[in-house]
């Protein structure tokens, strides 16, 4: 109770709902919006619904499942690459607002079962034991739909809660699995890009493969078939911090691979009310290249680009903005869409999280790409973008009376400035330092990571506005758009906000931290550095797990804990790393306490 109470009022919450509930028809509780703090349990609210819900945990259970036998069988695995892919894929596929098509997992589980067969019988030729399987995996993928979804009973949460036995380690085992995934879409990012030979290494993409098949073998089965000891706690709990080790060594690559195809960030500011008078693309998501595929596509067609939500850094790298039909950036962050895209009037396109089940507003001229779906909804294939060129072709122009009205409301900035990576913040770091040493900079806070729908979100408008003029801001992931519509002022001819990127991109705010420790001849923890960290899915997890391998004291998270920790957990990772939830009511306390070192 005592590590609870100092873990902050957010934190202070019953158990999870795992272990009280009885015959719900789903049970899902891995983004923060979950119902009531506790789970989803008829249809989620991000609308997927039992059956997709099932179809995915059963997804996520293959998918271990080739994980223990991928790192089983080594160097003697034939099917290496196609592993790879439909692990990265699908499980990105299962991360909440990406892919609400059924029909796209049956797909997926239908060849991840050929796989893990191929596999098994590898092992068997060359006398390999084959890891035990988890107790939800069935013998046999049923092809019949009722009965597949029959099969996907025992993969679901509760089951497997049950398999463990114990609330306390299930939940760091299902935060693993989370961090997991939220990994595993980076990993697909820095893939995807195509630079991997030039952006780095083979030896260094089979690392990272190696520990992914390695963790994730461990997750398959963990706490199933052990006793409950508090040894399997600790041993969860390291696991999930080499996950944060592995996930910082994965945004290290993606931001190689970024640089490598688009060229290092720089700071350049963005017209937020730049309607061109032509058919227009709007793009949303994550996917900085199939922005660049869809760019070169468009070059010389007649129509315009803007960015939505996340895609808003991509105006930060050069390669990009180098496209004069890229014109600037429309809208806020994802939760808006359902307004903002009806009045949108030219073609959408999704690259990744996060999707809203569209209405008819704008349903026929959004379109889907990669791991994301939607049964209703085309997805361009091969990413050959001409259905999508030419839909805009076929539609109104985009024009100003259509962005004042999509901003209604809205308290955007006429200009946005992004493009502070890491180079462009470390270019100017003598200025940092001696702006600390002189007494003039005192804190430095990060304030950003995934946002959501909840009023109680305001907590970090407020949070940013109430910073001393001493201090700067670092921002990143879609959390941004609770800060940029307000002027920070400056602080030594510097923006006191410091937009650095998508959520990944916190691998930036990571060393700008390490490199003025090192300026300044300090360990990293003795900065005065303070986390302000909006979550709302996976890849906030795994963001979360990296600040914990680095030893980050005092990370304050938010709106509401994740509910897959017990209160036994949230106080161990409170004892040892001071994690606590942010005080939504009172954040001028919190600010207080942060200023103090707390």
């Amino acid at each position: 109770r005592s590590a609870l109470r100092a873990a902050g009022p957010m934190l202070q919450r019953k158990a999870p709902v795992a272990s009280t509930m009885a015959a719900p028809q789903m049970m899902c509780y891995q983004c923060e919006q979950t119902t009531g703090g506790k789970g989803c349990t008829t249809v989620g609210v991000c609308t997927k619904t039992p059956q997709l819900a099932g179809l995915q945990d059963l997804q996520m259970l293959y998918n271990l499942r080739l994980c223990q036998l991928a790192h089983a069988a080594g160097d003697a695995n034939p099917f290496k690459d196609d592993v790879r892919k439909i692990v990265l894929e699908s499980t990105f596929a299962t991360l909440t607002n990406v892919n609400f098509n059924d029909d796209r997992f049956r797909a997926y589980l239908k060849e991840a079962e050929g796989l893990v067969k191929s596999l098994e019988k590898v092992l068997a030729e060359k006398g390999i034991a084959a890891p035990q399987a988890a107790p939800g995996m069935p013998s046999v993928l049923p092809t019949d739909k009722t009965e597949l979804l029959l099969a996907a009973g025992p993969a679901g949460l509760l089951a497997r809660s049950a398999a463990v036995g114990d609330d306390d380690l299930f939940g760091v085992v299902e935060m693993g699995v989370y961090g997991l995934k939220g990994l595993v879409a980076y990993f697909y990012h820095a893939e995807h890009l195509g630079v991997g030979p030039t952006a780095y290494s083979e030896a260094e993409r089979a690392e990272v493969y190696d520990e992914i098949f390695r963790i994730g073998g461990y997750l398959a089965t963990a706490g199933s078939y052990a006793p409950d000891s508090a040894e399997a706690l600790n041993t969860a709990l390291g696991e999930c911090l080499a996950l944060g080790a592995l996930n910082l060594k994965v945004m290290k690559l993606l931001d190689q691979a970024h640089c490598t195809a688009l060229g290092s960030p720089s700071p350049h500011e963005v017209s937020t009310t730049n309607a061109g008078g032509k058919p227009s693309i709007l793009v949303s998501g994550h996917d900085l290249g199939m922005l660049h595929k869809l760019l070169e596509q468009a070059e010389g067609k007649g129509v315009d680009v803007y960015t939505h939500g996340e895609m808003l850094p991509a105006h930060g790298y050069p390669k990009l903005r180098a496209f004069e039909h890229l014109k600037g950036h429309f809208g806020t962050h994802w939760g808006n869409q359902l307004h903002e895209f009806r009045h949108f009037p030219g073609s959408i396109l999704m690259t990744s999280n996060c999707l809203r089940p569209p209405t008819k507003k704008y349903s026929d001229r959004i379109f889907t790409a990669g791991p994301v779906g939607f049964k209703t909804l085309p997805a361009i294939e091969s990413e050959d973008f001409k259905p999508l060129i030419d839909k805009a072709l076929s539609l109104p122009a985009f024009d100003g009376p259509a962005n004042t009205a999509a901003l209604r409301g809205s308290s955007q900035r006429e200009k946005l400035l992004v493009g502070f990576g890491h180079e462009a913040v470390l270019g100017v770091a003598d200025k940092v330092v001696e702006a600390i040493h002189s007494g003039a900079l005192k804190n430095i806070f990060v304030i950003g990571g995934c946002d959501g729908t909840e009023s109680s979100r305001s907590y970090f408008t407020d949070l940013a506005a109430d910073t001393p003029a001493d201090s700067i801001i670092l921002t990143l992931g879609c959390g941004k758009f609770r800060l940029n519509g307000q002027d920070h002022g400056t602080l030594g001819g510097l923006p006191r906000l410091l937009d650095m990127g998508q959520c990944n991109d916190a691998y930036s705010a990571v060393v700008v931290a390490v490199k003025l420790a090192e300026a300044l001849d300090c360990k990293v923890q003795d900065l005065p550095l303070h986390f302000a960290v909006s979550w709302f899915e996976q890849k906030a997890v795994a963001v979360l797990l990296t600040l914990l391998h680095l030893e980050l004291k005092n990370v304050r998270i938010g709106p509401a804990v994740p509910a897959f920790l017990t209160p036994k957990v949230v106080g161990i990772l409170n004892s040892k790393f001071g994690l606590m939830g942010i005080d939504a009511m009172h954040e001028d306390e919190d600010l207080a306490k942060m200023l103090q070192g707390q």
